[in-house]
């Protein structure tokens, strides 16, 4: 947790965030470069993934949520090991939300693109371990490959962000608000009415997980 003149700064964040599992990783590199005091294990939490994106949005939630139950069907009851795992993701980098949920990815788990850490001799390599394919398998699904690189056992994760359950008015009102909040003739409550509606789909998301096995599913290969 980030502190300032003894205040904790994750405070300023919706309280619900508090309230989201967080993702353990071992992390061997740093481990061996002495960062720990103690066991090389890190602590990822949903205000970091904020931290990291500038912003909380469903594709932001919805990689955290991919790449936690992805870590749970790979590792079980282990706890995941940050740059053993390559990550494919299948769709353009510039194209809709896929170059940031693999910003998150990459956050997450350590996996790289070409502009990542060559390693330390045959150790420790986390360039390349993220990639882009544009042949999607599902031409509805946001579509990922998580793969532990010690036994190659893989996973598939399907992300249908348009079965999200949110009611349509709300969708038709955010959208309204949405518009007046970009072009600066949103009123203050106007503002405040948008932010609670965008952070109540984050919120439905993330603890309430409503109807998640329609629009999050993990398959293993």
């Amino acid at each position: 947790m980030t502190e300032r003149n003894g205040v904790n700064m994750d405070n300023n964040f919706r309280d619900f965030f508090k309230e989201v599992k967080p993702i353990k990783f071992k992390e061997p590199l740093a481990e061996i470069l002495g960062a720990f005091k103690d066991s090389g294990v890190l602590e990822f939490t949903f205000a970091d993934v904020v931290k990291m994106a500038g912003h909380s949005c469903p594709t932001v939630a919805g990689a955290y949520l991919c790449c936690q139950e992805a870590m749970d069907r790979l590792y079980n009851d282990e706890i995941p090991v940050r740059g053993e795992i390559a990550v494919t993701v299948y769709g353009e980098q510039d194209e809709g939300v896929y170059g940031v949920m693999g910003q998150v990815f990459s956050f997450l788990t350590g996996a790289a693109t070409n502009t990542g850490f060559k390693g330390l001799g045959h150790k420790f390599k986390r360039k390349d371990l993220l990639k882009f394919n544009p042949n999607k398998p599902d031409s509805e699904a946001v579509y990922f490959e998580f793969k532990r690189l010690d036994n190659n056992k893989t996973v598939l994760v399907k992300f249908y962000p348009w079965a999200i359950p949110f009611p349509d008015e709300k969708k038709e009102k955010l959208g309204e608000l949405l518009e007046k909040v970009i072009w600066e003739a949103a009123k203050e409550e106007e503002k405040k009415e948008f932010q609670n509606l965008w952070m109540e789909k984050v919120k439905n998301m993330l603890i309430e997980r409503k109807e998640i096995n329609n629009w999050l599913k993990i398959e293993e290969r």
